[in-house]
């Protein structure tokens, strides 16, 4: 049906629900989106489905509304919709400036970067000042923003934040974009909390990590990244909290097991290097000999003098 009357004429504002038979609501705009450049859409979402907001932002969706939705909600949407027509569509979030803000966002929270949350919300920021953003659907679109950061973070996995209801308040933009910061900020003490306490202890998580997969090519930089974490700043900690290195501390166990090995096992000295994730046999007798002062062959040989 309604892409007959689209195939009709282009409407100025479309209110869509994003589930419908045939075709469901982000299909529908992504269809008719470059078609009827002018149209206003505006997404009708149930709670659940807050993780389609992502795509509705890209294709330039203009509000929100959270089901039931009122009908002095609806009407006012309309009514603001309708004074924008008449007016420059520079009152409008750029969609391309709000979906780089929420990658930004997300890499920032998830790696516990305050600093960087604080400066990409600023610079966003600057490019609202010549723009006259209706302060409902900038507040619409914040909340939304935030309970999209908050299940892409869940999604990273390790972590779970739960969402609260009307956290972001403000009577203007600028009081709304401090709301919305704190809240950023808030989500980063969270998570820092969870991996700290006792969902995940990072340098915890990482030896159980470099235990379990001796045999495997880990890096830093892959243990990092599971533990959602800026690679310099993992290293740092991990050194602080152990008083070793990464790169050290994973020989060391690796060292141990060598010696458990030679002690319990008749497995030849290839194999145990071979075990332990050692390729080269080379490489791993120059570590054995720094770690033992012996060479795996003396080392045998003083076991045997035991």
């Amino acid at each position: 049906m309604a892409n007959q009357l689209f195939e009709e004429q282009e409407f100025d504002i479309v209110f869509t629900d994003i589930n419908m038979p045939v075709m469901d609501g982000l299909a529908l705009i992504e269809k008719w989106n470059k078609k009827m450049t002018r149209t206003q859409w505006v997404i009708l979402s149930g709670y659940d489905e807050f993780n389609y907001a992502q795509k509705a932002i890209t294709l330039g969706v203009k509000d929100y509304l959270l089901k039931p939705v009122t009908k002095k909600k609806a009407q006012e949407t309309l009514v603001r919709l309708i004074d924008k027509y008449r007016k420059p569509s520079d009152h409008f979030l750029n969609m391309n400036e709000l979906e780089n803000l929420i990658d930004k966002l997300e890499g920032a929270i998830w790696t516990l970067n305050e600093d960087t949350v604080k400066s990409s919300i600023s610079s966003w920021g600057e490019l609202l000042v010549s723009k006259e953003i209706e302060v409902s659907y900038f507040f619409n679109t914040l909340n939304n923003i935030l309970s999209m950061l908050i299940q892409r973070l869940n999604n990273r996995g390790n972590i779970v934040l739960e969402e609260r209801a009307g956290i972001i308040n403000g009577l203007n933009i600028e009081a709304l974009i401090d709301s919305f910061q704190q809240n950023c900020i808030e989500l980063i003490g969270r998570i820092r909390v969870q991996r700290k306490g006792q969902v995940l202890d990072p340098i915890e998580f990482a030896k159980k990590y470099i235990s379990d997969n001796l045999t495997e090519k880990i890096s830093l930089d892959d243990v990092a990244d599971k533990l959602g974490l800026n690679s310099a700043y993992f290293s740092h900690l991990f050194k602080k909290e152990t008083g070793t290195s990464f790169v050290e501390y994973r020989m060391q166990l690796r060292m141990e097991k060598a010696m458990r090995l030679i002690d319990s096992s008749n497995m030849k000295i290839t194999e145990i290097a071979n075990s332990l994730g050692y390729e080269d046999l080379s490489h791993f007798t120059k570590t054995f000999k720094k770690y033992t002062g012996l060479s795996p062959s003396k080392y045998i040989a003083s076991l045997e003098m035991d």
